[in-house]
């Protein structure tokens, strides 16, 4: 199994110099949508770290600032974890920027406190929930529902740290919950996006 993901692994890094050599396309990550759990810097860390992935796998990415302001411009919705925003609307955002693919996410965190051997060990999980549309096409070409946890020590890890930029955040444990989380959303967003990002 270890073999097997390494290879993966190889293969991922090195399609990303192919990809990076010929640009895959532009791509703005928005909106990204939250709910009331997680400190504003692990929020941003989620965010980041879809970014950097879209950068090292070979796509220009598009500030966000622009995207926010399109939205508001065409008088969409503001969108929520309950409500997200529509495949048409993510397709019109697109066309309006000029970029290929918009990519929409709905970031949530838990943190809590366990109990492991002799002391409590605070762990964060988080989960995204991810959309990509071609705005060309006007078709969605990517969905996914993954969940990263910031006590991981397995397989997982190789491919995250083989498709981000930064090197994921450093956690200890029992200690303050912002590392966690922030460490957790780094293996999400690479779990969400490792099959659109990686290619054969």
């Amino acid at each position: 199994m270890l073999l097997a993901l390494t290879a993966a692994v190889a293969v991922g890094s090195s399609s990303f110099g192919a990809a990076q050599a010929a640009s895959r396309g532009s791509v703005v990550v928005f909106p990204v949508i939250y709910d009331k759990s997680g400190t504003d810097t692990s929020r941003a860390k989620a965010k980041e770290a879809m970014n950097e992935i879209f950068k090292k796998g070979g796509f220009k990415v598009t500030a966000e600032s622009g995207a926010a302001s399109a939205w508001r411009s065409k008088k969409f919705s503001t969108p929520t974890i309950t409500r997200p925003p529509s495949k048409e609307n993510l397709v019109s955002l697109g066309k309006s920027l000029g970029v290929k693919y918009v990519c929409s996410a709905s970031v949530t965190f838990h943190t809590r406190s366990i109990w492991v051997n002799l002391g409590p060990k605070t762990v964060s999980t988080c989960h995204i929930t991810l959309t990509i549309v071609d705005s060309q096409t006007g078709k969605i070409v990517h969905e996914a529902d993954a969940e990263g946890r910031s006590d991981e020590k397995s397989d997982n890890l190789k491919i995250a740290g083989a498709i981000l930029i930064s090197p994921l955040v450093t956690a200890v444990s029992g200690g303050p919950k912002t590392p966690q989380e922030s460490r957790a959303a780094q293996i999400a967003s690479a779990r969400a996006l490792e099959k659109f990002i990686i290619v054969d």
